[in-house]
């Protein structure tokens, strides 16, 4: 299986759940404190609905990311073999480089 590793602004982020997040997708998204494993039902415009199967949670939730984009820390995206990890960075800092 490919990864890559790549940075992004928040809004960067939620453009790219909002563009190649699919249903059958594997998401893996930290949010703040949270860590939500699942995988992707429906993506409407950054609002995934997200089954989730792990030990202690399992049932289906829906995420409006936009409405959670400052809490974003990472996204991992699996799909097509291929895994995507994205580490969310400050927008003052990207705009520094």
């Amino acid at each position: 299986m490919k990864t890559e590793k790549k940075c992004a602004t928040c809004e960067e982020l939620l453009r790219y759940i909002k563009e190649e997040v699919k249903p059958g997708d594997t998401v893996r998204l930290s949010l703040g404190r949270v860590y939500i494993p699942g995988k992707v039902i429906t993506n409407n415009e950054g609002v995934i609905q997200v089954r989730i199967e792990s030990e202690m949670i399992k049932g289906l939730t829906t995420i409006d990311v936009e409405k959670l984009k400052d809490y974003l820390i990472e996204l991992e995206h699996e799909c097509e073999g291929n895994v995507c990890i994205i580490e969310a960075v400050d927008e003052k800092e990207e705009a520094q480089k």
